[in-house]
């Protein structure tokens, strides 16, 4: 059968090509009729039919052949080569894409290194932890809090008071002037660190802010250069006042509102010095009682002179600034009251020489002069913000705004108390609130200032009162007195009070508030050991003072806020607990 099949392939192939000679020699054929295969051998075959079968097969598989053997197509070659990359490499290698650099915030600029900036500043950073914060301090020291100046450092017993700055509060609490070390903010010397990348807040000391430019948003620094900010805050505080015809370069007379001004006057304070204090008010009242306390070990000689009948005269009513006058006496000060200052000279021994009228002269080694501040409102004056001419003060809105972006704060800010109108208030607690207040709403808030600030003072560790509202010895005042016991004085209140501005929250848990009950009662035969006065205008209450009464400002700040009235005094008593007996 497999021969058979081989002859007819031979013979088929023998006829293709006698048939392909014929047609490549341009002969006419004739038509044959079709032979039929034979099974037997044809003669000469073999020989014959090598060439036709070549040709035959390159005819029919050529094309074939050629399709399987050329290479692959362009595109095709190279996905196979992509492939093939692919599959070489075991572990692609990752590649970061390269860190954006941090883009810097336009700055909060705080101007003025006091309490209010340093509270703005804590709260900004509470609301926004990567706020760009400057604060700008025309000193040499980090924000710290003013009280303790006039206060508890002059009854500290460290020698190196004056370098540390730490004091003890009432109850023996060890506590620092200064807010937080500079090491804790990131310093600064010049404009061109507003853009430097920290999560601090930045100190820019020894600086003075000369213009604000509030259409640019831009302050400008002394020595010319610029700092462009986001929102900026006004927290310049003020100016201590000066005696008439008081020599700007005399070493014998200094104010007294800043930390150099405490070293001054604690080197002066030495050796048996006579020292004039000039005021009758807080200030002056607290430095005439603290000098004298320091007078005891280093024999000073201690004069308090002023014009008013006696001390605290512009916020006492009169029989209570005599009775505080004779303490402050008792005290070893020589109060020369009713006494103006006429003149004042140095003579040729370098003694300072006080004309205070009626042929009076006070003669002093020093004087030291407290006769209140003048609100520094010239940078904001010149912006073209609206300064309330009556208080000096810098105008704000609700939220303690001037102007789109401008904030104001601490002791020169006019603003309106809801209840009491406007106001523009010197103390501490004012400074804290507002500074807070305003930090808040620089940040995106828009809370209304309805703080009703509280203020102290303390002529000592024995007479001490906290007030609210308009304290102003012009009102009409009613008053309500109890004896004092043990517990009824600035060091007791310190130990005995969780938010005491006398000291802090860690005191009560110190064991010492049971020492400062338990010591002797200096008032027990005094009229006005502790009282309250009410302040009141048309019928209504608009001011308290609690005399040695302590712990109970909330209680004083709800009646303000409440609006009562003269005839519900009565009532309002036994949120006081004013006729609490003394167990000792």
């Amino acid at each position: 059968m497999a021969m058979n099949l081989l002859r007819v392939s031979a013979s088929r192939s023998a006829r293709l090509g006698r048939s392909s000679t014929f047609h490549s020699m341009g002969r006419l054929s004739t038509p044959r009729m079709p032979r039929a295969y034979s099974t037997g051998s044809a003669p000469n075959s073999t020989q014959n039919s090598n060439t036709p079968w070549f040709i035959g097969s390159l005819l029919i598989f050529g094309p074939v052949l050629f399709k399987l053997t050329s290479p692959p197509p362009k595109k095709q070659q190279e996905k196979i080569q992509h492939v093939a990359t692919e599959t070489v490499t075991a572990e692609p290698v990752a590649v970061t894409p390269p860190t954006p650099a941090p883009k810097i915030q336009k700055p909060y600029v705080l101007i003025g290194s006091g309490t209010a900036s340093y509270a703005a500043a804590q709260a900004i950073k509470e609301k926004q932890p990567d706020a760009n914060v400057i604060i700008i301090g025309n000193e040499e020291y980090a924000p710290y809090m003013r009280p303790p100046l006039s206060k508890e450092l002059w009854f500290s017993e460290d020698p190196e008071v004056a370098k540390t700055l730490v004091f003890k509060d009432w109850q023996g609490t060890e506590r620092n002037t200064i807010y937080q070390d500079v090491s804790q903010y990131e310093v600064i010397e010049d404009a061109s660190g507003s853009d430097l990348q920290t999560n601090k807040i930045k100190l820019l000391l020894n600086k003075q802010v000369t213009k604000l430019n509030v259409e640019d948003h831009t302050v400008t620094l002394a020595d010319g250069s610029v700092i462009y900010y986001n929102k900026v805050l006004l927290a310049t505080g003020g100016e201590p006042k000066k005696l008439p015809g008081q020599s700007e370069k005399s070493d014998k007379i200094i104010t007294f509102r800043t930390v150099s001004d405490f070293k001054k006057l604690d080197q002066i304070a030495k050796d048996g010095a006579h020292i004039a204090v000039i005021g009758g008010g807080f200030l002056g009242s607290e430095l005439a009682v603290a000098l004298a306390k320091r007078g005891e070990k280093e024999k000073l000689t201690v004069t308090q002179v002023f014009p008013e009948e006696g001390n605290m005269a512009n916020v006492f009513p009169s029989y209570l600034t005599k009775w505080t006058t004779t303490r402050v006496r008792k005290l070893g000060v020589d109060v020369q009251s009713n006494s103006a200052i006429k003149s004042i000279k140095t003579d040729e021994s370098g003694k300072v020489v006080l004309n205070i009228g009626n042929d009076k002269q006070v003669i002093a080694d020093h004087v030291v002069v407290a006769v209140g501040i003048e609100p520094r409102v010239d940078l904001a004056r010149d912006a073209g913000l609206e300064v309330d001419e009556k208080r000096a003060g810098v105008v704000v809105n609700a939220e303690l705004e001037a102007r789109t972006d401008v904030f104001a704060a601490g002791d020169m800010v006019s603003f309106h108390d809801v209840q009491l109108g406007r106001r523009r208030i010197e103390h501490h607690d004012h400074a804290v609130l507002s500074g807070r207040h305003a930090g808040e709403n620089m940040v995106g808030g828009a809370k209304p200032y309805k703080h009703q600030s509280m203020f102290w003072s303390d002529l000592g560790p024995e007479i001490g009162y906290e007030a609210v509202g308009l304290v102003d010895a012009q009102l009409s005042t009613v008053s309500v007195w109890a004896k004092a016991t043990a517990k009824d004085t600035p060091a007791a209140a310190a130990g005995s009070e969780a938010e005491s501005p006398r000291g802090t929250s860690a005191i009560a848990s110190t064991g010492e508030t049971g020492k400062a009950a338990t010591a002797s009662n200096p008032f027990h035969d005094e009229k006005f050991g502790k009282g309250l006065v009410f302040y009141v205008r048309e019928k209504q209450i608009v001011g308290l003072l609690l005399f040695n009464v302590f712990g109970k400002v909330q209680e004083a700040r709800d009646i303000i806020d409440a609006g009562y009235t003269t005839e519900q005094i009565d009532g309002l008593l036994k949120k006081f607990s004013l006729h609490q007996e003394d167990s000792h």
